[in-house]
């Protein structure tokens, strides 16, 4: 019996492997990372991104106002699209909120915080945004290529892929600007 939690296992194992020499917790601007992995009618694609090639700052949120801009540019990291021919159904969505990765920033809302803002615990600010999305696919032999619309809004990225796929296993690299992976 097939393990259902494997292809996400397996994506998140090889989403950093992806590049040649990435070293664990490497974090380069300006640079992304995808991952196709297809096992039976199941279909994961994930995708990670440092946090200024999304929001523009590694700061996190000052106030209510920031959050909201934040929260509407992670919005715009929309549900890739695979070919229509494999008729393929967004089953499960995994991503994280603005409030997921700047925990801390609602803190510096509060008129009442009476605090010395040095007390807080050093913040990574170098952090990455990971979605994952995964569809069940009628006919996924027929799957050809798989869209990531949002590579388009935020065209500064070069992003690395992953394929696995049941008959190849192979790397290759998006141009900025490129939104197609092609699955061949």
């Amino acid at each position: 019996m097939k393990n259902p939690m494997q292809p996400k296992w397996l994506a998140a194992l090889l989403l950093p492997l992806s590049v040649a020499g990435f070293a664990a917790d490497v974090h380069q601007h300006g640079h992304a990372e995808a991952a196709v992995v297809l096992e039976g009618d199941q279909l994961t694609v994930s995708f990670r991104a440092p946090l200024m090639d999304i929001f523009g700052s590694e700061q996190p949120p000052a106030d209510a106002s920031a959050r909201l801009r934040y929260s509407k540019r992670l919005a715009q990291v929309i549900e890739p699209h695979p070919s229509a021919a494999a008729l393929c159904e967004l089953i499960n969505v995994s991503s994280r909120s603005v409030a997921d990765l700047f925990p801390e920033s609602k803190a510096h809302d509060r008129d009442d915080h009476d605090h010395d803002d040095d007390s807080h615990e050093a913040v990574n600010h170098h952090q990455d945004i990971v979605h994952e999305w995964t569809f069940a696919c009628e006919a996924p032999q027929q799957l050809q290529a798989v869209d990531l619309p949002f590579l388009s809004t935020f065209s500064s990225l070069t992003t690395d892929v992953v394929l696995l796929l049941p008959a190849v296993q192979s790397a290759s690299r998006l141009a900025p600007g490129q939104t197609r992976i092609l699955v061949e």
